[in-house]
């Protein structure tokens, strides 16, 4: 199963290192990746980010993430993800 690693500056040399090795579709689901956190942390310093905003926001993804897990089930394909990548339960 996938997980999601926390590249902060700890990770960011190991992070640029790997980056010629990824296959091209990773490179991809890198950017897609990056660009919807960039979107939601953009998000909350323009709107506000306070408890309220983030548990909005949190739950829409979790619901969206579990919709794409039932239809990628429907097709028989393995989900990357077992459960939601939080930093809590």
């Amino acid at each position: 199963m996938a997980e999601i690693q926390e590249v902060g500056l700890p990770g960011l040399k190991d992070f640029k290192a790997g980056m010629s090795e990824l296959a091209d579709e990773q490179l991809l689901a890198q950017d897609l990746v990056q660009q919807g956190a960039i979107h939601a942390v953009s998000y909350l310093l323009a709107n506000g980010c306070n408890e309220e905003t983030a548990t909005m926001m949190l739950k829409s993804l979790r619901d969206n993430s579990e919709l794409l897990r039932v239809e990628a089930d429907r097709r028989g394909k393995p989900s990357l993800f077992e459960r939601d990548q939080t930093v809590f339960n």
